[in-house]
């Protein structure tokens, strides 16, 4: 393992940093009645649907990186150059950016759960990008550009590592900003009592 990370790589291990910053940051200042608050009656993503679908696509995405990073190994694909995702692949990444132009329905196997405790939430989130973290340290040496993998929401696509890479770090910012602007919706609680995990 490298001492010193690729500079395309470091930026999305810092983009990582900084997201579990923003994460903590938001919660650390909400009630429970605050953090499981849903609007539009209900039906919208509560800040703590936010996380828990981040944690949920990381995990996923991050479990079938491994396999293309593992294989990339094995086959003897070393690293040649800097991250270059594909051409669709760069436009899905700018499309996750904030603010949110186009809101997609969640395929199931993300769509998060109601109620989650606060402490689980925040656990799956940050275990989630640890793993992911040491997913960006194992890629240093190996060929991004090259490895790829099947989508794990549409099997008949295949990704590159490359591109994977760079999705979840704009994935992360599109849902915090989602989760932030929960926030300032009507009927937002604005009172409340302290949850245990505060």
């Amino acid at each position: 393992m490298p001492t010193l990370l690729p500079p395309d790589l470091q930026q999305v291990l810092d983009e990582t940093d900084a997201a579990d910053r923003a994460a903590d940051a938001l919660v650390a200042g909400l009630t429970d009645e605050q953090l499981h608050w849903q609007p539009d009656g209900g039906t919208a993503w509560s800040v703590a649907q936010c996380l828990e679908h981040l944690a949920a696509t990381t995990e996923l995405y991050a479990k079938a990186v491994r396999g293309a990073v593992d294989a990339a190994r094995s086959s003897g694909w070393t690293r040649k150059n800097p991250a270059q995702p594909s051409f669709f692949g760069t436009r899905f990444i700018r499309s996750q950016e904030p603010p949110v132009k186009r809101r997609l329905r969640a395929p199931s196997t993300v769509r998060p759960s109601s109620g989650l405790p606060r402490d689980e939430v925040l656990r799956r989130y940050h275990a989630a990008h640890a793993t992911f973290r040491q997913l960006i340290l194992d890629a240093a040496t190996i060929d991004i550009n090259r490895a790829t993998f099947k989508n794990p929401f549409f099997p008949l696509i295949r990704v590159k590592v490359a591109t994977a890479l760079r999705i979840i770090p704009a994935h992360d910012r599109r849902h915090l900003w989602q989760a932030e602007q929960v926030r300032n919706r009507a009927g937002f609680p604005i009172t409340g009592e302290k949850g245990e995990g505060e």
